[in-house]
Parts: C-alpha cells; sequence; structure tokens
C-alpha cells in the first residue's frame, strides 16, 4: 500500500510539474488555456477559474494542457491568443518549457537531498593480500580525499591514484572518529596495465558473515548456514565479503567458518564466484553519511544529473542499434512501482534521488521528436522559424493524435512485459 501511494503521488507530482511548466509559459506568452488536466478520461473533479478548467481525471498516467485553438476551433478566443495564432517561437517555448520544469525539479530535489541527508561516504570495503595498501588500510576506513580531493563516490578513486601514480597516493581517512593521513606507493599491475594499492572501495562494507541462505543456495549445499562468519581462506585472513569473492576469485574453494565458536572447514563446489553467492545474503555494517558544503553540493548534483543523461542517451543509442533490448531499457508504470518500493526500503535519499531520475528522463523523454510528444511539437514550430513556411494545423494536429495512439499502445505493451517480469 505504501508502495502504490508513493508511486501514485511521485506520479501525478511529476506530471504536474511538468503540465504546470507549459501552463506557466502559455500564461506568460500570452497563450489561452482551456485546461489544465492530471490523468486521462472521464473527469472525477473539476473547477473553472477564470478562462481556464481545472480537472482531475480517473487514470493517473499522465495529464495535459489544452492549448485554445490547438486541436480544435476555439470559441470566443481572439486569434492571437491561440496557439497556432501565436509566433513559432511562442509555441517552441512553450512546448520547451514542461520537460524544463522538470530538469529544474530534478536538479533542486537532487541538491536538496544530498544536501539535507548527505551521501554515503566510501568506505574501504577489502585489502588484497600482499599489495600497498593492506599495511596502511584497514576495511571500514572511510575515504575522505585522495590526493587532497575529496571523493564521494567509488568512480572517483581509481582516477585520483593514476593521477599521481607512481608517485605516493596521499589518503585522509576516518578511522573510529579520528582523521588520519596516509601515503600509499601504488604498484603496476600488470594484468589491469594501471597502478593499484590494492583494496576495495565501497559505500558499503559487507561483511563475511551469513545473514539469510536459501535452502537450494550453493553454500547451503556445502553445509554453511545462516549465521556463520568466514574468517579464513586457502589459509588467507578474510574480514569481508570482498576479501572473499577475491579468494574464490583466485581460484580458493576451502573456507575457514566460525559457527557460534566452533571452528569448521567448508570445502565449496568449483562453481564461479557469482554462483556461489546465489540465494545467499550477507550481514552489512551501515553506510556513513556526511553533508557536504554548498558548492561541493552543487558540484555532486550536476555530475549526477549528468551521469542519468548520459546513462538516458546510451540506452536510446542502444534501442536504435538494437544492441540493448527494449525490454532492458524501457519500463512502464509497472516497472515504475518496483523500482521505488525498493527506494523506500533503501530510506529517503534513494526515494528523492530516484523521483529526480525519474522526472529527468519524463523530460528527455519528452524532447523525442515522436507525434505527440514535445519534442514534436518543438521540431514543427523549429521548421515553421527556419523555413517561414507554416504546416497546416489539421496536418500537424492528425500527426499528434497519430502519435498518441501509438505511444499508448506501447505503453500498454511495456506495462504487459513489466507484469510477465514481476509475475513470470
Amino acid at each position: 500500500m505504501i508502495t502504490f501511494l508513493v508511486f501514485l503521488g511521485t506520479l501525478l507530482f511529476l506530471v504536474g510539474v511538468h503540465e504546470g511548466g507549459h501552463f506557466l509559459a502559455a500564461k506568460l506568452l500570452g497563450m489561452a488555456v482551456e485546461e489544465f488536466a492530471l490523468g486521462f478520461g472521464p473527469v472525477l473533479w473539476s473547477w473553472r477559474r477564470g478562462e481556464t478548467r481545472y480537472s482531475i481525471r480517473i487514470l493517473p498516467l499522465g495529464g495535459f494542457v489544452r492549448l485554445s485553438g490547438e486541436d480544435r476551433e476555439a470559441e470566443g478566443v481572439p486569434f492571437e491568443r491561440t496557439y497556432y495564432g501565436r509566433p513559432a517561437w511562442v509555441r517552441f517555448l512553450v512546448s520547451l518549457s514542461g520537460p524544463t520544469a522538470n530538469v529544474v525539479l530534478a536538479v533542486a530535489v537532487v541538491l536538496g537531498a544530498i544536501l539535507a541527508l548527505g551521501l554515503p561516504r566510501v568506505q574501504v570495503a577489502g585489502l588484497v593480500p600482499g599489495r600497498p595498501a593492506e599495511g596502511a588500510l584497514k576495511v571500514g576506513d572511510v575515504v575522505l580525499k585522495v590526493d587532497g580531493r575529496s571523493v564521494w563516490t567509488t568512480a572517483e578513486v581509481g582516477p585520483a591514484i593514476q593521477a599521481v601514480a607512481p608517485s605516493p597516493v596521499a589518503f585522509r581517512v576516518r578511522r573510529g572518529g579520528e582523521e588520519l593521513e596516509l601515503s600509499i606507493v601504488p604498484a603496476y599491475s600488470q594484468e589491469d596495465e594501471k597502478y593499484l594499492v590494492g583494496a576495495y572501495f565501497l559505500p558499503q562494507v559487507f561483511l563475511a558473515e551469513l545473514a539469510g541462505l536459501a535452502p537450494d543456495a550453493p553454500l547451503a549445499q556445502a553445509g554453511l548456514r545462516p549465521g556463520d562468519r568466514v574468517d579464513g581462506a586457502c589459509g588467507r585472513q578474510v574480514r569481508s565479503l570482498s576479501e572473499l569473492y577475491g579468494a574464490w576469485q583466485d581460484g580458493c574453494r576451502t573456507l575457514d567458518v566460525d559457527r557460534a565458536g566452533d571452528r569448521l572447514t567448508v570445502i565449496l563446489p568449483g562453481l564461479p564466484p557469482d554462483e556461489l553467492l546465489a540465494g545467499a545474503s550477507f550481514r552489512a555494517l551501515p553506510p556513513v553519511y556526511d553533508q557536504p558544503g554548498f558548492g561541493e553540493g552543487v558540484v555532486l548534483t550536476f555530475r549526477e544529473i549528468g551521469g542519468a543523461m548520459g546513462a538516458f542517451v546510451t540506452a536510446i543509442r542502444g534501442l536504435l542499434t538494437r544492441t540493448i533490448p527494449a525490454g532492458e531499457a524501457v519500463t512502464g508504470p509497472v516497472g515504475i512501482a518496483g523500482i521505488l518500493s525498493q527506494g523506500v526500503r533503501a530510506g529517503p535519499l534513494a526515494v528523492l534521488l530516484l523521483v529526480a531520475l525519474i522526472g529527468l528522463n519524463l523530460a528527455l523523454f519528452n524532447l523525442i521528436p515522436f507525434p505527440a510528444l514535445d519534442g514534436a511539437r518543438m521540431a514543427f514550430a523549429l521548421y515553421e522559424m527556419v523555413t517561414r513556411r507554416k504546416v497546416s494545423p489539421q496536418v500537424e494536429t492528425w500527426v499528434h493524435a497519430t502519435g498518441f495512439v501509438i505511444l499508448f499502445a506501447l505503453l500498454l505493451m511495456i506495462t504487459f512485459q513489466d507484469l510477465l517480469r514481476l509475475f513470470g
């Protein structure tokens, strides 16, 4: 029930912001607005204020702003205040304003979430035996800076090391409430073709202690039980799941296990590491959150927004080139609800970041020049601005109506696929 309410509230909020962008732009640029609606289908509730009717409709899968003269003859409205009576640049800006409102909202939500709730810091999740970091770092160390630069994501650590290597790399870490300055000389890895310090960096540390285990899981079949703690592998000390996984990658399948004080030796089957993890969950230490300053928060916000935009473009390119299956790149309302349910379980920061991501994807999707989307309306207006030739309003209306039917059919297909993944 909570997931449904979060999904419904998120969808209506994002659609309201999107359509609100169109509404405000139309009003400011002298275009008459006949109706502002949330949802499609029969009207549940409506009221009129001035020339505009505001309505809530039965299907909460979108919304619309009906501009005077956009899809039918305008009655009682001067032609210069209708959609096609305004200049092309006005129509272009009104169409652009909906996606713009979603992008502005995404930036505000991400920045607010980062400044108010903070971000999980990068932690040392494990050490590689015999590598330089083993004598300096400890599992659970919170990495604050590398080479004097703040790091907030695991993706920042590697490039920061490469920028300094082969010279010593300065790490500033927090350990037990105390901040330490450490210097580590990276070693060149022929296999990876880069300099490494020999540590695993993650936003959360998972211990090599089983929290849950399915009866048919490979680890259960080997004799392990929930509550077992692995503290050694082939004579190598194990302090975390990352170190255990590393031992498996090196071919080790003999574990030293602590079971409520009893010492056991467990021999695992020769399966790949990922298959060994199937059906198993491990105890995790709570993530460590810090709040960046405003300037740093702005940089992190635009980094997140830029990354999300890049992922969207990559997904669209993958769809067009057929390198990414449509089922993996596109999701509908059911899929979004599932994603939000995971966010609810992860906490308020995850929910806010997901809301921003969904809003951003809504904006970018609407910018695609497909009939019925804002991108197509912008394309018609841009064509008029460039060529000084106006497309027949009847033709444009027919194109958008056809596009809407196609999009609605695609929505039904995507929803069906989401349901198959959910219950299949």
